[in-house]
């Protein structure tokens, strides 16, 4: 399929089914070339490559947001004009399919971008250019999130239906509760169940807390969405 050309803009073109997003392997010289790093995640369930800060802290974000159902880095390959553009991030939130580009100062080339916008749009999606800055601004709650994503990860095969509901009767509507209400700091490997439990009840936005400021520990507040 392919985006129709201008006098000026790009013509954009890709394969039958390369719009399915899957992320694609990094070269050796692009891991080698960049800030790379490397993480299971949850909501992109796999170990995941990003090649800056800016996109794994962003991925950190997704994590953190209930609306976000999945994302995947580096969803797909598309020839733009003469060169090969791969964005940095698809992300599906609710019904709403965007392709995300991650620059400094939200800066993008508008040759590209007007061709990209309408080529997207044609396949449902939109396209949106996110600054690094804006990420950076809230680097204490991503990097929380992605602490709480190797959580998950490594106790990914608990249950923790039956204790998903303790922590909810635990915390009544319009009530707090601190973490430390939750787990016992002294003895940590005895309320693994229900720290698990509390993260994954974040993580769906059933629970709330603020990660603005200080990233969770044991006097964070805990409340009922």
């Amino acid at each position: 399929m392919a985006a129709a050309p201008t006098s000026r803009n790009p013509t954009i073109r890709c394969h039958s089914g390369e719009l399915i997003p899957r992320q694609r392997q990094s070269t050796r010289a692009l891991r080698t070339g960049t800030d790379s790093y490397i993480q299971w995640m949850v909501k992109h369930p796999h170990l995941t490559e990003f090649h800056s800060r800016a996109e794994w802290l962003y991925a950190g974000l997704l994590e953190g947001n209930a609306k976000v159902i999945s994302y995947v880095p580096q969803p797909f390959t598309l020839q733009v004009g003469k060169r090969r553009y791969t964005p940095d991030c698809y992300v599906l939130e609710g019904a709403e399919r965007r392709v995300v580009e991650l620059k400094p100062r939200g800066e993008f080339d508008e040759v590209l971008r007007g061709p990209l916008e309408a080529f997207f749009a044609i396949q449902g999606m939109t396209f949106d250019v996110v600054s690094n800055e804006s990420v950076y601004e809230r680097a204490i709650e991503a990097e929380t999130w992605l602490d709480i994503v190797r959580v998950l990860h490594l106790n990914r095969e608990m249950n923790t239906v039956v204790a998903e509901y303790d922590v909810l009767d635990l915390i009544t509507p319009g009530q707090a509760r601190r973490f430390d209400d939750l787990v016992d700091p002294g003895d940590r490997p005895s309320s693994r169940l229900r720290e698990v439990a509390a993260l994954r009840l974040l993580q769906r936005g059933l629970l709330k807390g603020d990660f603005t400021k200080k990233p969770l520990n044991y006097d964070t507040e805990l409340t009922r969405t």
